[in-house]
């Protein structure tokens, strides 16, 4: 039998010929176009070599049709009506244009809307804050209006931003909600105003009030007192002076009127009165018209006149009213300025044992310290005993906190460390009552004065943690042979070896009874310590 082999291409259309057969492999399933010649005879595959005859069922028939006629679903996909056929006569098209604002069609961001809520609240809380933080003693009643209205504006134009941005759909209906909103806002600080004060030019007060004084008027002349208080605003410190009074204290509040005092310094002032004073916690600095402030001490046990001295500190005395107890201060405010670094931390400058003792005195503690300790990695070569009394006062202070440096910079500007005993045993004894941390340069300022009277507060400290005291309280010498005598069997080994280790440094040869048993303690490292014990105490015979 004759074969033919079949040379093939992949057929994209099965259209029927009278040529060519379209026919199908029924191995691979290939489909190949060969003449209508090779009908009924047998041929061979080009793709899988396999052998078939070409006859109906392998050759490939498809009928032609037309739309509509088959349910296919897929056929109505196809254009029926072409594009190129022109609309009716008469019949107006639509026309689209370019649309680019693609966010008016899309909805508003959660960030958006974020950012309405807060522009929103922002202008809600500044409004609140006009209404009810301006009255007296309010954060914003020493504001003027002018700064009201800055920070009005500045919260508003936020606001609004916002807002809009937040409705790309109606912009201008929420730039207007904004705008009135706004508008509200601005308008309550000329309603809402701060408690009014009529203060005179205090540059040009006398020392005492004048009766002559146009505030003396007829109206006024047979009440003096409470124009006076008027005049100062003194309703918080009448109410200080009343509490005092009903509960039958014996202590007193005054006023220190402050005129002059940048707000920035207004919290340093309040710490150095309050400190100085040893006023109340419930000492409290009041703002008045034209930047003024009323600081309130309260709690008091300084006598007037030692409150006029202290507050005569902060710059120029310049009204005394003690009928009402106030204090009138203009605020130098040139003293809370820092000095020249470059000077007052190089120990080779002319100046810097100058500044640093003019720091040791200013209002700011933060900058007294600083002083304290440069000056104890200085060499005490000039104003040796100016800057010694200024360090042993700083020692003196209830309110100071880093008596650590202190007593460093005394250990190297005291020519006599024993001066500073008394000063130095209150406050060891204070932080021993208090549970507080001990300063150990302040016990050996103690030792090197050859304080006596500190041996029972270092005897507890001792007790407390022997491993950190015990060489400091060696210092005190034989003194203290009796108190550690009686911690030889002691329960605590740390305390029972460091006593051992005591009387070893001081001990005298009324000890060597008590460590002779514990010659023959079953413990080995308390025989060798009592032995090593026994052995310096006979040397120092």
């Amino acid at each position: 039998m004759q074969l033919t082999h079949v040379e093939f291409y992949q057929m994209s259309d099965a259209t029927e010929s009278t040529d060519t057969l379209i026919i199908r492999c029924p191995s691979c399933r290939q489909r190949f176009s060969v003449d209508g010649s090779l009908r009924s005879r047998m041929v061979e595959c080009g793709a899988c070599d396999s052998r078939f005859r070409i006859n109906e069922e392998v050759i490939l028939r498809s009928k032609k049709f037309y739309p509509g006629e088959r349910q296919a679903p897929e056929l109505t996909r196809f254009q029926k009506v072409p594009f190129s056929v022109a609309a009716p006569e008469g019949l107006q098209t639509i026309r689209y244009t370019d649309f680019d604002h693609h966010d008016q069609l899309e909805p508003a961001s959660p960030q958006r809307i974020i950012g309405a809520i807060i522009g929103v609240g922002v202008m809600v809380v500044i409004t609140l804050m006009f209404i009810f933080a301006s009255g007296s003693g309010g954060s914003m009643s020493a504001m003027p209006l002018e700064n009201k209205l800055i920070l009005g504006g500045f919260i508003s134009a936020i606001g609004i931003f916002l807002l809009i941005n937040a409705n790309p759909r109606a912009r201008m209906k929420a730039g207007g909600v904004g705008i009135l909103m706004a508008a509200g806002m601005l308008t309550v600080p000329f309603f809402v105003k701060g408690p009014e004060a009529t203060l005179a030019v205090h540059s040009k007060l006398p020392t005492y009030a004048d009766p002559k004084d146009p505030i003396f008027s007829a109206e006024n002349a047979d009440s003096p007192l409470a124009a006076l208080r008027n005049r100062f605003s003194t309703n918080p410190l009448e109410d200080a002076q009343k509490r005092l009074k009903s509960s039958g204290s014996d202590k007193n509040a005054y006023g220190i009127f402050l005129t002059d005092l940048l707000q920035r310094n207004i919290y340093t002032v309040r710490d150095f009165l309050i400190r100085e004073t040893l006023a109340g916690s419930s000492s409290h600095p009041y703002p008045r018209d034209n930047g003024d402030y009323l600081m309130v001490l309260t709690d008091i046990s300084l006598s007037f006149t030692e409150v006029v001295e202290i507050a005569s500190r902060l710059g120029t005395t310049k009204e005394i009213h003690p009928e009402i107890g106030i204090i009138v201060i203009s605020v130098d405010n040139d003293q809370f300025l820092d000095s020249a670094a470059d000077k007052i931390n190089n120990q080779k400058d002319p100046e810097f044992y100058t500044l640093n003792q003019r720091e040791l005195g200013s209002v700011d503690l933060a900058r007294v310290k600083r002083a304290v300790e440069r000056l104890a990695t200085a060499e005490p070569s000039i104003y040796r005993e100016d800057i010694s009394d200024l360090l042993l006062k700083l020692m003196e202070k209830p309110g100071i906190r880093f008596h650590d440096e202190l007593s460093k910079a005394l250990l190297v500007w005291l020519e006599d460390p024993g001066s500073a005993g008394e000063a130095c045993l209150k406050v060891l004894q204070g932080q021993i009552a208090a549970d507080e941390p001990v300063s150990e340069n302040l016990v050996i300022l103690l030792l090197k004065g050859n304080n006596s009277a500190a041996i029972p507060s270092i005897h507890a400290l001792w007790l407390a943690d022997p491993s950190i005291w015990e060489r400091h309280y060696a210092m005190c010498g034989s003194a203290i042979e009796p108190n550690v005598l009686g911690y030889l069997n002691s329960e605590k080994a740390p305390l029972r070896r460091s006593a051992i280790k005591l009387l070893e440094q001081v001990g005298t040869p009324s000890s060597l009874p008590s460590l002779g048993q514990l010659t023959e303690s079953p413990d080995t490292e308390i025989r060798v310590l009592a032995e090593r014990a026994i052995k310096a105490i006979n040397r120092r015979r």
